[in-house]
């Protein structure tokens, strides 16, 4: 990127056209930024697994009755279609369960 921007530099002093230096440093720095949203995305995503995981530790080992609470806490959403069920998680992660 560096490099792009000091041979923007260059052809601007020297009145060399520049157009397509501009369009790559544009297209690099929007990769960069996309990058950088990924990592944050990924890095949430992973605080919220870890947050999940704390809480299933912090539970009793048995569930022997459905528990709103711990439902509340992991599900984000429950599609029903006609032949399955899925189970979306607030950490991302998705089951399917389909109907034999």
């Amino acid at each position: 990127m560096r490099e792009l921007q000091q041979e923007l530099i260059d052809r601007t002093e020297s009145g060399t056209n520049y157009d397509d230096l501009s369009e790559e440093i544009l297209r690099l720095r929007e990769l960069q930024e996309q990058s950088n949203m990924d990592e944050v995305a990924k890095n949430e995503r992973k605080k919220r697994i870890q947050e999940l995981a704390n809480y299933i530790d912090s539970q009793p080992r048995t569930i022997t009755e459905f528990d709103e609470v711990l439902v509340k806490k992991l599900l984000e959403r429950v599609r029903v279609g006609e032949t399955y069920l899925e189970f979306e998680f607030k950490s991302g992660a998705r089951i399917i369960v389909e109907n034999e």
